[in-house]
């Protein structure tokens, strides 16, 4: 990294180029151990080095070649926050990430009024440590134990924090709630596990007083949808804005495990002429809600008026509704919607609407037969939304992810062809017969580079066919190739299977023809979340 004697100072790399080249370099340990060279090498990936810190806790001892971790001093964990706290490496954290279980003994304290002395403790030392983070821009919390007063405090006198997300500990014992006071610069907001049971902090005033806020991200505690729970509202969270008649100028809202009832309130939490996209994951019900929710969910059937949607760009839903294709018909110019199949755990399966063209019966898997009336009710559903998304929205959308439930015929992939010619990237279910017209159609979609076939009883055949069954276990030999349908399609997915799909090439056919063919290939889930109809295909915010 130096000049050679004989060299001229001139020949030494700038400075800029060493950062810029420091700057690839991901993995901790590599840079760990650039630090440690030479001088010049250690000044400048030091600050790289303390950027982002995260510090974890276990809740048992783990050992390493056979002696605790921490052997002779403390726990890691303890240790890193005794190092930030003391010495001069704290200046350099910008994102500052705290994860884990934290053992609290005493924690039956709680119920005698008085806060068990580890707790305390945690907290002086992590506001020490936060103290001397005067470049702090981002804090994660998800350790099992709440932020105690004097954290907040410290977080609220740091102007450069922009970014802060708070995870809830679900333990159910008596501690005290605390309001979190304003931090007026934050920009990022995120809350995660809010169960009222479970003593989560107060944050409506954190919002009020937020007026640069851009992201909002709240999920609740699944349990209280499990259990059909209407113990929330809105106002708990938006109190202080109602009450103003002040609109956060958010830019994108989430929102996931809501059950409450609809007091009119979501209208006015955020600007409807600032909003560029919104998650709604797990709400307001749908078609396929439980009935231990459905009397709630009804409540949000009722259309609002028609507002300006002048940004908004992308939405992604969990749970289709007649209603919600209608409020799609209202305005004009999404980008991108996806809707998430559910595949939720928790969710009691027999209640779930499955088509039986989606669902490959086998002895040990019992399904649900829909009625007539379910079958109706997909099919007026499906309808409503391809016809909302092509109508309003058809010109300007570019990434499409519809219901798994919704099996497409023919005829309705040839309206989404004709009516949505900008469509990068898409994913549907096809319906009986129809992979036959989705070849056909397939050079229409001239600037497609991703197309995924949702999982059901036909992709199954599809995925059947000796070709790709010999690709996907091994057995073929030879390469497989696809007739080119579409120059720009890179990836293709089908059920679970990923296919990478080359750049085509001129092969002979079977009668000796030159004809253009893709080579194809099997690629894994990871190298396909740069793209969207993969990557937000999931139950999270």
């Amino acid at each position: 990294m130096s000049a050679p004697s004989r060299a001229t100072k001139g020949q030494t790399l700038p400075l800029s180029l060493i950062a810029h080249v420091i700057s690839f370099v991901d993995d901790v340990g590599d840079i760990a151990r650039m630090t440690r060279t030479c001088r010049l090498m250690y000044y400048m990936t030091l600050p790289v080095l303390y950027e982002r810190v995260t510090l974890r806790s276990y809740p048992e001892t783990r050992y390493v070649d056979g002696r605790p971790e921490g052997y002779g001093s403390g726990s890691p964990f303890v240790m890193g926050l005794t190092g930030l706290a003391s010495g001069n490496s704290a200046a350099l954290v910008k994102e500052f990430t705290v994860a884990g279980a934290w053992s609290e003994p005493g924690i039956d304290e709680y119920s005698k009024g008085k806060i068990p002395d580890s707790t305390i403790l945690l907290g002086i030392a992590l506001r020490a440590a936060m103290d001397r983070m005067t470049h702090l821009r981002s804090l994660v919390w998800n350790l099992d134990s709440k932020p105690t007063k004097s954290i907040y405090l410290g977080l609220a006198a740091r102007p450069t924090l922009t970014s802060l997300s708070l995870h809830y500990p679900q333990i159910r014992s008596p501690r005290p709630i605390v309001v979190i006071p304003p931090m007026p610069n934050l920009r990022r907001l995120r809350v995660s596990d809010i169960d009222p049971l479970c003593y989560p902090d107060d944050i409506s005033l954190l919002i009020f007083h937020a007026k640069q806020l851009e992201d909002l991200r709240i999920q609740w505690s699944p349990r209280m949808r499990q259990e059909a729970e209407p113990s929330i509202n809105l106002r708990s969270i938006f109190g202080k804005c109602l009450e103003a008649g002040y609109k956060p100028k958010l830019k994108h809202l989430g929102l996931q495990n809501f059950y409450g009832p609809n007091t009119g309130d979501l209208k006015d939490v955020f600007e409807p002429a600032c909003i560029e996209s919104a998650d709604f994951i797990e709400v307001f019900g749908g078609t396929y809600n439980r009935p231990t929710t459905i009397w709630v969910d009804e409540t949000w059937k009722n259309i609002p008026d028609a507002a300006y949607f002048e940004n908004y760009k992308r939405h992604r839903v969990s749970e289709p509704a007649p209603e919600h294709a209608k409020i799609l018909a209202m305005f004009s110019g999404l980008r991108e919607m996806y809707m998430i199949s559910n595949k939720s755990p928790d969710r009691d399966m027999k209640w779930e609407f499955n088509s039986p063209m989606t669902v490959v019966n086998t002895p040990a898997t019992p399904v649900h037969t829909p009625s007539a009336f379910e079958e109706k009710q997909a099919y007026t559903t499906c309808r409503l939304y391809l016809q909302a998304l092509t109508v309003n929205h058809g010109q300007t959308l570019t990434k499409l992810l519809l219901s798994d439930q919704w099996p497409l015929s023919g005829s309705q992939i040839g309206e989404i062809v004709s009516k949505c010619p900008n469509l990068e990237q898409v994913g549907f279910a096809l319906a009986k017969d129809a992979g036959e017209v989705m070849s056909i159609l397939s050079p229409f979609f001239a600037k497609l580079i991703a197309v995924r076939i949702l999982a059901n009883a036909n992709s199954v055949e599809l995925l059947a066919e000796p070709g790709i069954a010999g690709l996907m276990d091994g057995t073929r030999t030879e390469p497989l190739y696809w007739r080119c349908l579409n120059q720009r399609v890179r990836w293709c997915g089908i059920g679970d299977a990923i296919f990478r799909i080359e750049k085509a090439v001129q092969l002979p056919d079977a009668d000796g023809n030159m004809e253009w063919f893709n080579h194809v290939t099997l690629a894994t889930l990871e190298e396909v979340q740069h793209l969207e109809v993969w990557r937000l295909d999931k139950l999270e915010l």
